[in-house]
């Protein structure tokens, strides 16, 4: 074999070897996908299925306490903006808040 000849053949052993780490490459690349598709698949049900059951236990507040613990805690109103709102003291918001953010706490810790 030839000075020319060895060169070509180790030029054409390390293409193939190139390309066959590229192609186990693009291969892991996309098992790797698939499975986070999946799992992000999985936790957006998750998170929906949460917030359809936040929703259905917050029907069940009376009207005033569901628009304060929306408003305070899920939309991030000050108690003091919520109150002028409802025509209520401050004090008055915040007791009935933490009266039924006490009630869904129980009830979410006896459903679960």
């Amino acid at each position: 074999m030839t000075d020319e000849q060895l060169k070509e053949h180790c030029r054409k052993v390390l293409k193939r070897i190139a390309w066959r780490l590229q192609y186990a490459a693009k291969k892991r690349l996309y098992r790797e996908t698939v499975i986070t598709e999946r799992m992000r698949g999985t936790e957006e049900i998750e998170d929906n299925l949460s917030d359809l059951y936040v929703q259905e236990v917050l029907m069940q507040l009376p009207e005033k306490a569901r628009i304060i613990i929306k408003q305070v805690v899920i939309q991030g109103m000050t108690e003091e903006q919520v109150a002028k709102k409802l025509n209520m003291t401050r004090q008055g918001v915040s007791k009935c808040k933490n009266k039924y953010l006490r009630q869904l706490a129980e009830k979410l810790t006896h459903s679960a």
